[in-house]
């Protein structure tokens, strides 16, 4: 591991850290910034400049889970920014940490919330840092803010048709996957027509004829705060009965989730364009089925999804509605769209395309290291698990009867 040097700065100033890098690189400086107001010039900047960037790398969509969930649990951030000579940002790899422990750890902002991590990369730059840059970058993260081991998961290994950079470090593939399908292009209806199975599009069309005889049933796109308020408030009753059945633990029950959301489908979307996107069917009085997810000119990524506890889920909306998501996204010009991390039948039938995830798990301490090889063989024997079909199942089975 080479030595890096921390070089001293006022408290209320990104701190400077000089590092060897490649000779693309040589005379770049990390800046590691511990609140968002200090990086966000850079972050706008390397938006500005066309940045590789994943859905989930959204400063506003970053800050609000950091406000309603990472803060209030004792995260801070942890962002580092490399910088030419120039000033001009070349990369910003968003962590965040929670020291105090008996070990400080480095991940991802988002938590069970975001999929598809990585960092904001200038396209030369993601082209040409090398793994050594990328060592000392995270040695001069670990020196500086005292941290044991990197903790990097749900990171894709290609991005817009690109190498994820953080891909030459040591990585293992991550327990779950993402499915997605490419638009390229194509309007709604004819996207449907050309990537849908016709047996598929058949029994969507004739479930979707028994629901249409609801009064009031349509699709939309939640347009209002408080369209957007009742929409949510659908989505959080009907999954919280959906996960009890099935014995998993809420991940929207937690402390600030609902808070989280609130700010981010509904207050967003009073000021201005939501931070993510709410998708519903309604029909009977009731809303029907909830697709909630981020939205950007390349790629409309699912975040959560659920659907009615009434009579009407034999009809299928959760299906519908992803098939009209699908055509919208298209209509709109968004490039692909995705249903999410981990595997369900259903996602087979609208994305043929497998997205791999991977991990990395990188340890700066003796105890970090410890901690990393069992890290590292639990996230292993959780994939084996998942990708074993009669093993799920009966993990799946267990859950459901202790619930």
């Amino acid at each position: 591991m080479r030595s890096v040097h921390v070089a001293p700065r006022p408290a209320d100033e990104p701190r400077a850290v000089a590092w060897p890098v490649s000779d693309r690189l040589a005379k770049a400086r990390i800046d590691i910034c511990e609140d968002f107001a200090t990086a966000v010039p850079a972050w706008d900047r390397l938006i500005e400049l066309g940045a590789i960037v994943g859905p989930f790398g959204g400063r506003d969509w970053i800050e609000l889970w950091h406000r309603h969930i990472g803060a209030p649990a004792g995260f801070r951030p942890l962002i580092a920014i490399a910088r030419d000579e120039q000033d001009e940002p070349l990369f910003l790899l968003p962590f965040t940490s929670r020291p105090g422990g008996r070990l400080t750890i480095a991940r991802y902002f988002g938590g069970r919330h975001a999929q598809l991590n990585m960092g904001l990369w200038r396209r030369d730059v993601a082209a040409t840092v090398t793994v050594d840059d990328l060592n000392a970058v995270l040695a001069a993260i670990a020196q500086r803010a005292g941290i044991d081991l990197f903790l990097l998961l749900g990171q894709p290994a290609l991005w817009d048709g690109r190498p994820n950079p953080m891909a030459q470090l040591p990585h293992q593939a991550s327990p779950d996957d993402v499915f997605r399908l490419d638009i390229d292009g194509a309007p709604g209806e004819q996207l449907i027509k050309t990537k849908l199975n016709p047996a598929l599009r058949g029994t969507l069309k004739s479930k979707e004829k028994k629901l249409a005889q609801l009064a009031g049933y349509r699709y939309f796109r939640a347009a209002s705060a408080p369209e957007a308020e009742r929409v949510l408030a659908a989505f959080l009753t009907q999954k919280a009965a959906h996960l009890e059945a099935q014995g998993v633990r809420n991940a929207f029950a937690e402390p600030g989730a609902h808070a989280f959301l609130r700010a981010a489908c509904v207050d967003a979307l009073a000021s201005g364009e939501p931070v993510i996107e709410l998708h519903a069917i309604e029909g009977g009085g009731e809303v029907l089925a909830v697709l909630g997810g981020t939205a950007t000119p390349q790629r409309f990524s699912s975040m959560f999804n659920s659907y009615t506890l009434t009579e009407h889920a034999r009809w299928s909306p959760g299906l519908i509605l992803i098939s009209h998501i699908i055509r919208d996204c298209a209509d709109r010009g968004i490039a692909s769209y995705d249903l999410g991390a981990g595997y369900a039948q259903y996602k087979r039938f609208f994305c043929k395309t497998v997205d791999p995830l991977f991990d990395t798990v990188l340890a700066f301490s003796g105890r970090g290291r410890i901690a990393a090889a069992a890290l590292r063989i639990g996230l292993a024997c959780k994939r084996r698990i998942k990708s074993t079909g009669l093993v799920w199942a009966i993990v799946c089975r267990l859950r459901r009867l202790a619930s």
